[in-house]
């Protein structure tokens, strides 16, 4: 039988990035009302591939734009799994058996080379802004760093169900 999360936060990000969402989104509506005309009426001279690549791309910064406006980051513990989620995508995923080590640090935006969801060499990171954070290191020497606002429980909640996991 499964128990509660021992541990669930949602971290909220920047306005500015709700801003640049937006912005996005509204740059996004204005160009594709100026090109999608004259792309149909040219249709046979643009070509399939190209048509295919402005699709692509539309979506991509369509996805851009509503991730921004979301701007939420979940931190999760379960009685199985850590994972982070940059809303809607789960981008970690790590089961407690894989944990090692389990940390409170300190963490820079710098450090993770921006916000958000960050890969730097072995080590992932999920953050919004600097501050304290919980680093879960496995036994494989990768690791990943959770911003959140609360890293004791957080630390604590790994740890305990680590532990009963083990059991």
């Amino acid at each position: 039988m499964r128990s509660a999360e021992p541990f669930r936060e949602t971290l909220i990000g920047p306005r500015w990035l709700a801003v640049a969402g937006a912005m996005t989104l509204i740059f996004l509506l204005v160009v594709t009302a100026i090109a999608a005309p004259v792309v149909i009426g040219r249709a046979d001279e643009v070509g399939a591939w190209t048509i295919a690549l402005l699709v692509a791309g539309f979506i991509l910064i369509l996805v851009a734009g509503l991730l921004g406006i979301t701007r939420r980051i979940t931190i999760a513990v379960s009685d199985t799994h850590i994972d982070g989620r940059l809303t809607p995508f789960r981008v970690i995923h790590l089961p407690l058996t894989e944990v090692d080590r389990v940390e409170v640090i300190k963490i820079t935006v710098a450090q993770a080379g921006g916000v958000g969801w960050r890969l730097a060499g072995t080590e992932q990171f999920v953050l919004w802004s600097a501050g304290a954070a919980v680093r879960v290191t496995t036994a494989d020497g990768r690791s990943r760093a959770l911003r959140t606002e609360h890293p004791e429980e957080l630390s604590t909640a790994i740890l305990s169900a680590s532990r009963a996991m083990r059991e």
